[in-house]
């Protein structure tokens, strides 16, 4: 009996396993980025870009709309959006300057057909429907690495070059490091070979995470919405 328990045993420890690195269709999602191609929105971010690299709350407020949404419940516009990121009390030290900052650097795409919304990042707006957001994420820059386990030093399994991979955040398995310069996490990934590995945070944003949405008013363009989740 305890023999039939083992063998049992063994063949669900190669089954979960099997399950645990099934392969799926690679597909790169290349980045795009529509700023340019509106003269008096590009005008607008440039100032935008450089109010949150400068981290001046004040020029930033100006360029905010009144009602800006930062929940799917906010109802407390701007004075919400700075209670909400501590940019009230503790400004220069907010996670909102390096959230929007990663944000922006990843290039916008008009979000209407009239062309009057761009949403950052891009992969918001692009992301295909045939890979779930929930599950999957993708890889942000060219030669990212993705290493054996959640370290810098750790060795390089494969590199991605925009690639939508499968994303497997646990809190259990959070493991933070400074990376150039760069706080961030290590997150568990599965590859569409199957490879399971770490990519540094840094370098990969889920479609349903952080974006930031910019409309034309009457009074110009304002960002209108800094919001994440579905």
């Amino acid at each position: 009996m305890k023999k039939t328990l083992t063998i049992l045993l063994f063949f669900s420890i190669i089954i979960t396993g099997m399950a645990e690195v099934k392969e799926f269709k690679k597909f790169q999602l290349l980045p795009i980025d529509d700023s340019a191609a509106d003269k008096e929105f590009y005008i607008y971010i440039q100032k935008f870009k450089t109010a949150v690299k400068s981290r001046n709350l004040t020029t930033l407020r100006n360029l905010i709309a009144h009602d800006v949404a930062f929940t799917f419940e906010s109802q407390d516009g701007i004075n919400g959006l700075i209670k909400l990121w501590n940019l009230d009390r503790n400004p220069q030290n907010s996670k909102f300057w390096y959230e929007m900052d990663k944000v922006l650097s990843m290039g916008s795409s008009f979000y209407d057909e009239n062309k009057t919304t761009q949403a950052y990042p891009y992969l918001f707006v692009i992301f295909p429907a045939d890979y779930d957001s929930h599950e999957y994420s993708a890889v942000t820059g060219k030669k990212v690495n993705v290493r054996q386990t959640p370290s810098s030093k750790s060795p390089v399994i494969e590199t991605l070059d925009y690639e939508i991979v499968k994303t497997a955040w646990s809190a259990e398995d959070t493991v933070s490091e400074k990376v150039n310069g760069i706080n961030g996490t290590w997150v568990k990934v599965q590859t569409s070979t199957g490879k399971t590995g770490y990519v540094f945070s840094h370098y990969i944003h889920s479609p349903i995470g952080p974006r930031a949405i910019f409309e034309k008013r009457s009074e110009g363009w304002v960002l209108t919405a800094f919001v994440s989740g579905d």
